[in-house]
């Protein structure tokens, strides 16, 4: 019967997050089929979750893809949310299309992340109503809901359950605890570099604080075999990822961490209702809220179990927030985050910040302390009240959303009957080309990314752009984007969206008069199909000036 009453329970505290995640995210719920959260990132994400999860079974495709073509790794290319993934699976027999796919991802994510930190508090400190009170605190706090449109920053609940995971085997190793931290620490990484390097931070701080434990045999021998078995699941991903590195050089200059580190001045700023009238919109809204701070300050003050290792652990990720440096009295100081970007492959890294927002997660941790410490948390009233002031202090405005069409457009179903060759749809970044790629599975040479773009991409961009996009060709076949493409693929369709976008009627106008790009069909929609032929690349081109040289941009728009 008692398990009973705790199933029940834990079902209740699932519902509740849920409840928060659905109005945290509103009006996404009502708009589940036909819309997604506005930002460019969350259609990376779209491609990024749908291709994980209809190919999470399959080990020889699972970090490749069919966007970025000829490039391999293409998933690889962005934070992969695969702790959320995993959530997803169970539901991927009814939900197949992408869009309500990354929409259900979103409400999991944030579901799960406040279900497992409201376990971790309530672990803690043996309190229900502080494991709520923690939930609520770290998966719904400004920060996190300024990044409601990044599904790796809100796949958060790994890094909860490998917490909880080194307290229990530390209690007493058995093999569940052992597979429990070894997946929150591998989930965790595979979800987000920044908490996988955060999970092996806090790792390192756990273990110094709790020296004397590890001493016991069992102890060491049950987190040593969390290690290995953490090592052994995230091996596949991190030689991917390695060789993906290697072949595209994923590596960013230290100065985009110095610019992108947490600035109190700038980031100590919220979009909770309760605060945002206090201090500018702008900035990285960490600052977590009177109460958190207030309870916090509780639990340090009468120094709880647990007190020590969060209250290090918010601090370590504090200065690891503050980037590669310190300025101070026109003297330069350098800090640890600089010795971490100089391990390879942690010079991918740009945004420390995030570290700061994982020193909130363990100052939600100490507030579920503090208020355990309170005689007042003894009240049978005072548990729901204090829960409810941390809903309210944390209610945010709503997201923006965007309309997405269904299906794809006929001109890619058109080429499904053709000879296979990829596909490149005008303009290279066109954001709704990741939708349409999720959903027809074909190769294509476009894609965006929320970490890195492949090199060939950027130069297919920059050329298509520059000599396609800005001004239209006389001679499109002795334009440089056309050569290129002609010279580096065997074979290609291009598909030119003159009625969808009329903008680029001309440039279809173009396309017709060339002897390299052959018309293959007009699609029911207007899009016009261009085959490469590359046989008439030595034809002689017609006699006409070729167009003067253009600036080319210097990156692709960039990603998160």
């Amino acid at each position: 019967m008692r398990d009973k009453h705790d199933l029940g329970r834990e079902a209740l505290a699932v519902l509740f997050f849920l409840a928060l995640a659905i109005a945290a995210t509103r009006p996404l719920a009502a708009l589940f089929r036909t819309h997604v959260l506005g930002h460019l990132d969350v259609l990376v994400d779209l491609w990024t979750v749908h291709w994980l999860a209809t190919h999470f079974f399959d080990p020889a495709q699972i970090f490749h893809g069919n966007i970025f073509h000829p490039a391999r790794h293409a998933v690889l290319h962005s934070d992969l949310s695969l702790g959320t993934v995993v959530l997803l699976l169970p539901f991927l027999p009814f939900v197949r299309d992408p869009v309500p796919l990354v929409n259900l991802a979103a409400l999991l994510a944030l579901t799960f992340g406040g279900w497992a930190f409201h376990a971790l508090g309530r672990a803690v400190t043996g309190n229900r109503w502080a494991g709520l009170l923690c939930g609520v605190l770290a998966a719904f706090n400004s920060h996190q809901m300024r990044h409601l449109y990044h599904l790796n920053l809100l796949t958060t609940g790994w890094l909860a359950l490998f917490l909880l995971g080194l307290h229990r085997t530390v209690e007493r190793p058995t093999a569940s605890r052992v597979a429990l931290t070894a997946a929150g620490f591998a989930l965790s990484a595979q979800s987000s570099g920044y908490y996988g390097v955060a999970a092996g931070v806090l790792a390192v701080v756990f273990a110094v604080v709790n020296v004397r434990t590890l001493g016991r045999r069992p102890v060491a021998m049950g987190l040593a075999a969390a290690a290995l078995l953490a090592t052994l699941l995230t091996l596949p991903y991190l030689t991917a990822y390695l060789d993906a590195r290697h072949e595209q050089g994923l590596r960013r200059n230290i100065n985009m961490s110095a610019s992108m580190a947490f600035h109190p001045a700038r980031d100590l700023t919220s979009d909770a209702y309760v605060y945002r009238g206090l201090s500018p919109r702008e900035g990285e809204r960490l600052f977590p809220g009177l109460l958190a701070l207030g309870l916090a300050a509780v639990a340090l003050a009468r120094r709880r179990p647990g007190t020590v290792f969060y209250g290090v652990a918010f601090f370590v990720m504090l200065l690891l927030s503050l980037g590669p440096r310190l300025e101070m009295g026109g003297r330069t100081l350098d800090l640890p985050y600089k010795w971490l970007f100089a391990i390879p492959p942690f010079d991918g890294m740009r945004h420390p910040y995030t570290f700061a927002g994982v020193a909130l997660f363990m100052l939600a941790v100490l507030a579920a302390i503090g208020w355990a410490a309170l005689r007042l948390a003894a009240r049978p009233w005072a548990g729901p009240l204090v829960v409810l002031v941390a809903v309210v202090e944390t209610v945010s405005p709503p997201p923006f959303v965007r309309a997405i069409p269904a299906g794809v457009p006929p001109a890619y179903e058109m080429i499904r009957a053709l000879p296979p060759a990829p596909i490149l749809e005008v303009p290279v970044f066109a954001p709704e080309t990741l939708v349409w790629a999720a959903r027809h599975g074909l190769p294509v040479l476009n894609g965006q990314g929320s970490a890195f773009v492949p090199a060939g991409t950027r130069i297919v961009s920059r050329l298509v752009e520059n000599h396609w996009v800005r001004r239209v060709p006389p001679d499109l076949d002795a334009s440089k984007p056309a050569l290129y493409l002609a010279a580096v693929l065997p074979d290609l369709y291009v598909i030119v969206p003159a009625v969808r976008k009329p903008e680029f009627r001309p440039l279809a106008a173009a396309f017709d008069r060339s002897r390299l790009y052959a018309f293959v069909a007009e699609a029911p929609d207007g899009d016009r199909i261009y085959e490469l032929r590359r046989e008439r690349l030595n034809a002689p081109a017609r006699a006409v000036e070729p167009p003067p040289e253009e600036e080319e941009p210097e990156a692709e728009p960039p990603p998160r």
